[in-house]
């Protein structure tokens, strides 16, 4: 079947050039509809910015809360190979001096070695039956508090080996306090432990009729000298010439918020000195990292406000000019970068007097050795400008009448406010971004569904207009056709 031929602009010249040219003067509304839907994506992506920015913001002054930025500490020691320290945050600012003369060390046991079958493998059969006990026990009843007894009981089977043995009692391990290794065909029982201690076993070895037939201690070659196997020592050491003595290396009980890890043993009259001093280094980079990030947000909002210089050709400006919300946080944060809270010292009630100063464009500058300063003078008085918390009470009357008194807590500290602030924009329920967010959604899925409904409009419109200009190149095709059967008929008559 032949395929249906196409007439248009034949006989009239409107072609399909004609007709995009006639589509493309009706498509000016579509052309506005892409610019506004491109102008919502650049606003909705840059309050998406704005809120990575505040949250950061808002991370950064959360970091000036934190304990450890305001008592931090640095530690030094004479000789970290014999001690070493950890300084927490509430641990005093001095120095100490430290004696080593014993290390705590663990009790061990170590039986005979073994004779092993089947080609000399810890893997082969040892052909042993009964129960094997194990226990451990300080020569104190408690230390620190806890019981410090543990035990085992296995059973072994004629076809375990040394390995299978050793791997029972590790499986134990956790309650029993003892571990078991395996070296040059010998168990050695460490206890978990340190301490002076003791490790007794014993169990009982059968034959296969289960007829007891001695000691699975013995069996197992551990060879008991008064009944146990006493070992391990306690750590000997004096603090400034105090003498303790611990059941472990990592002292954290002699000093508050110190421990103190023993190392090597000093010579005598040869002390580790250690000292403790006030970080202020990681306060002052906890400062300088809000500075940063303040200055970063600013900036950033200023280049969505900035509009440029409209008298220019061409002019280009922020995505965000004139939106209210964002010049109302622009503002908010400038005003809490200059305003005084009482925090109990006159000479620290600002920014400015520990050292961030802001300019006229509220960029704001950190004087890190004036920040030092009033960090040594009075660091209560700084974290309080920041962070503090302050109760009001207020008389009411309650629904029978009666006169009640309510506690109303309000947060004024200057970063306590700015978080507060940042937060009722990037709110992930309630922010005013996750807000704007949403509204931006939807007038683009508005659009979107705007420009489908206009493309199919002017689709339907091309349609018509080649049908329509069809249907006039076939009239003109078709009168032509009769005009040339008429003037052929005037030619015959003549």
């Amino acid at each position: 079947m032949a395929g249906s031929i196409s007439f248009l602009g034949s006989y009239s010249g409107i072609d399909t050039a004609t007709i995009d040219s006639l589509i493309e003067a009706e498509s000016g509304k579509l052309v506005q509809y892409s610019n506004k839907q491109t102008g919502i994506t650049a606003e909705k992506n840059a309050w998406k910015d704005i809120n990575t920015r505040l949250d950061s913001l808002y991370s950064k002054l959360g970091t000036l809360e934190k304990d450890e930025t305001f008592q931090s500490k640095t530690t030094t020691s004479s000789d970290a190979t014999k001690v070493a320290i950890t300084a927490g945050t509430n641990s005093v600012a001095s120095n100490y001096s430290i004696e080593v003369t014993q290390l705590a060390t663990s009790n061990q046991a170590i039986s005979g070695m073994f004779t092993l079958p089947e080609g000399g493998t810890i893997d082969g059969s040892l052909g042993l039956i009964g129960t094997f006990t194990g226990i451990s026990q300080s020569t104190r009843t408690e230390v620190e508090g806890e019981s410090t007894i543990g035990n085992f009981e296995i059973s072994i089977a004629a076809e375990d080996s040394l390995k299978d043995i050793v791997g029972k009692i590790n499986e134990n391990s956790k309650e029993s306090g003892i571990e078991a290794k395996i070296v040059d065909n010998h168990i050695v029982m460490t206890d978990s432990k340190m301490g002076e201690r003791t490790m007794m076993f014993g169990g009982v070895s059968t034959d296969d009729e289960g007829i007891e037939n001695g000691s699975m201690a013995e069996s197992l070659g551990f060879s008991l000298v008064d009944d146990a196997y006493k070992g391990g020592q306690s750590a000997e050491l004096t603090i400034d010439g105090i003498a303790i003595t611990r059941d472990t290396n990592s002292i954290t009980d002699a000093v508050e918020d110190l421990t103190i890890e023993l190392k090597g043993l000093t010579e005598a009259s040869k002390p580790v000195a250690i000292g403790i001093k006030e970080d202020t280094s990681t306060t002052v980079k906890a400062f300088q990292a809000f500075v940063d990030q303040y200055n970063s947000t600013l900036s950033f909002i200023g280049d969505q406000l900035d509009v440029g210089d409209p008298s220019a050709e061409g002019n280009s400006t922020g995505a965000l000019v004139g939106d209210s919300s964002l010049m109302r946080l622009q503002s908010s944060l400038r005003s809490l970068m200059s305003q005084n809270v009482n925090s109990g010292n006159d000479a620290y009630n600002n920014l400015e007097s520990i050292g961030i100063s802001v300019d006229r464009f509220g960029a704001a500058t950190l004087d890190s050795d004036k920040l030092k300063t009033a960090l040594a003078d009075d660091p209560t008085a700084v974290k309080k400008m920041l962070f503090q918390t302050t109760s009001i009470d207020a008389i009411s009357t309650d629904e029978a009448g009666v006169l009640t008194t309510v506690t109303t807590e309000t947060e004024v500290g200057m970063a306590q406010k700015m978080r507060s602030l940042v937060d009722t924009y990037i709110s992930d329920e309630t922010g005013i971004i996750a807000t704007k967010s949403n509204t931006y959604d939807k007038s683009l899925k508005d659009l979107s569904s705007s420009i489908t409904k206009f493309n199919e409009r002017l689709e339907k419109k091309r349609e018509n207009y080649v049908a329509m200009f069809t249907r006039l190149d076939s009239a003109m095709m078709e009168a032509e056709s009769q005009l040339a059967y008429l003037q052929s008929q005037f030619s015959t008559t003549e």
